[in-house]
């Protein structure tokens, strides 16, 4: 599994501002919800050995969505939001985010 997304804090903040070079309006907030969001679906595709269900953002929480488009688990964040659970340790980060799209693969 690969994806092209920042995986430590300083590959955000090159990521950020190689945006705003190029005259987006961007922050450090949105690129790490955007990593998040984007991991732990590969996570979740892995785990299910394919795509069949989706992630979406669901205020600070990330809302998991059946083929049927019904919402089936929320994973929330260890702390207040995932960016700071990302800033905190992304490695913590990422490995929770594999734990919980795990755990969802074996309820289905």
């Amino acid at each position: 599994m690969e994806i092209d997304v920042p995986e430590t804090m300083a590959e955000v903040e090159k990521e950020v501002a190689r945006r705003q070079a190029n005259g987006e309006t961007v922050t450090e907030a949105e690129v790490i919800k955007r990593t998040v969001l984007a991991s732990f679906q590969a996570y979740l595709e892995f785990a299910e050995e394919g795509h069949y269900d989706s992630a979406k953002w669901a205020g600070d929480n990330i809302e998991v969505i059946d083929i049927m488009k019904q919402p089936i688990e929320t994973i929330k964040p260890q702390t207040d939001s995932f960016v700071t659970d990302f800033k905190a340790s992304n490695d913590a980060c990422f490995l929770y985010l594999q734990e919980a799209a795990t755990k969802i693969a074996g309820m289905r």
